[in-house]
């Protein structure tokens, strides 16, 4: 038996019993969060939306990132492979009902980004480059005084996402872009590891204004293209969203299993784009340089619902929109290539290689704010260059490596930590609900007095001592 028939033995079960731990954790805690927010997520998300792009022109000494560039940081980790074949999988293997039970659960997940960003900001920490550094590491640390758990978070997500995403992100751009163009793999590897190594030696500023510049293009010129595709199916585009709901309790319309089937799919394919409880995002949240913390965590919420109830329900519509059940599944294709069928169909043999463009794209923003998230962390164990140097190099080694490697597996091995990630995370942030609330209570509060634009003081704390970056 070869390494990857163990290790696929090995993960196949644990990916299973823990998830079912996760699921209990981020839908349980979620709802918490949900009732405490008052569906702020919901109730307020215009007013996110407007906070979200109000910071386009904030300017910072060059070494820190603008609320608006770690926004878009952290939509570049979100919108990747996950709003295109991620979608399409789930649908595939879950039926057109996945896609109700995603929007759910980002709904939901939207009050838990909240929470974990806003705790980031609160515990953030300046480092020696002179930005500021945040996540699950910093708030288990600072926020509930166990540097152990700090550490062990900063090594599961190092691992998790510097190594396991970032692969999972290479792998499936190379896969679309080989299969599309007939290149040769090792070139494909040897072209995504080049230009990440570029962006990634540039440092984590010149990340942030790089995602600032592509990430909304790119979100805008995919949702185009669904609906061209959309539009050439237009008579169906009714039906699709009736089998959304139609499907969403039924079991009928699945590949295999019943209606828990069609739900741990949409949550588990929602949390891959989304990340939301995954301390992913905030770690991205920590590196923001804002003037409340409440304004990042407000602002990473709505970006939940942009990634998912608006950038994967337009490729889940365009792939719906093919016909019914019956005909989508007698396909037989799932991911990307039942993404490419569906848009070649309706527009022409010519969009497979415009999807592969798109993917590669996708993964590459994602994989650049994948490393960032590394770097937070692997400055929380040591903050040193040459470690930071070291870890730069492997990931443009995982990048290239895992261009050649089997998919399956990586996608396997990475899904099992993310659930580990998320369990323990969401625990974590509940931990810390007291302060993340009492800052939000003190956000409101000057909002209601007729400031424009609030400033935290960590005085606003019952237990302040962890807040180190705030003034009194």
């Amino acid at each position: 038996m070869g390494i990857v028939e163990v290790l696929t033995d090995v993960f196949n079960p644990l990916n299973e019993y823990i998830w079912y731990i996760a699921f209990v954790c981020l839908i349980g805690l979620g709802l918490y969060f949900l009732i405490r927010l008052k569906f702020m997520q919901v109730v307020n998300i215009g007013e996110n939306a407007k906070l979200a792009v109000s910071g386009v022109n904030d300017q910072t000494d060059g070494r820190k990132l603008s609320s608006f560039e770690a926004f878009c940081l952290g939509m570049g980790a979100r919108i990747g492979v996950g709003n295109i074949a991620g979608v399409a999988t789930a649908i595939a293997t879950g039926g057109p009902g996945a896609v109700f039970w995603m929007w759910i659960f980002a709904l939901i997940g939207a009050g838990t980004s909240f929470m974990e960003s806003t705790a980031a900001q609160i515990y953030k920490e300046k480092k020696a480059d002179g930005g500021y550094y945040g996540g699950p590491a910093y708030y288990a640390t600072k926020g509930l005084k166990k540097k152990w758990l700090g550490v062990t978070l900063a090594i599961l997500i190092t691992v998790t996402f510097g190594v396991g995403f970032v692969g999972v992100q290479a792998t499936n751009s190379s896969s679309a872009i080989v299969n599309a163009f007939g290149l040769d793999p090792h070139l494909v590897g040897a072209l995504i590891a080049m230009l990440a190594a570029l962006v990634i030696f540039s440092g984590t500023k010149a990340i942030g204004r790089f995602s600032a510049k592509v990430v909304p293009a790119m979100a805008v010129l995919w949702m185009i293209f669904t609906i061209g595709v959309i539009a050439c199916n237009a008579g169906n585009i009714g039906n699709a969203f009736g089998m959304i709901f139609g499907y969403a309790f039924s079991g009928e319309a699945l590949v295999g299993g019943g209606i828990g089937t069609v739900i741990m799919i949409g949550l588990k394919r929602g949390v891959f784009s989304n990340e939301a409880g995954l301390g992913s995002i905030a770690n991205l949240a920590g590196t923001a340089d804002t003037p409340h913390p409440v304004k990042q965590g407000l602002i990473q919420s709505f970006g939940v619902i942009v990634d998912t109830i608006i950038v994967c329900t337009f490729t889940a519509v365009a792939v719906l929109s093919f016909g019914n059940w019956e005909e989508i599944s007698a396909l037989g294709l799932k991911g990307a290539p039942l993404v490419q069928e569906v848009a070649s169909q309706a527009l022409g043999a010519w969009t497979p290689s415009l999807i592969a463009i798109f993917l590669f794209i996708f993964a590459f923003t994602s994989m650049v704010g994948y490393y960032t998230m590394s770097e937070a962390n692997l400055r929380f164990v040591k903050d040193n260059n040459t470690a930071i140097f070291v870890m730069r190099l492997v990931v443009v080694l995982v990048a290239f490596s895992s261009c050649l490697i089997d998919t399956g597996l990586m996608d396997l091995i990475s899904d099992t930590f993310m659930a580990a990630m998320g369990a323990v995370n969401i625990i974590v942030v509940a931990l810390l609900a007291k302060p993340v609330m009492e800052a939000y209570k003190d956000y409101k509060d000057q909002k209601k007095a007729g400031v424009d634009d609030p400033v935290f003081h960590k005085s606003a704390l019952s237990d302040p001592d962890g807040a180190t970056e705030w003034e009194d």
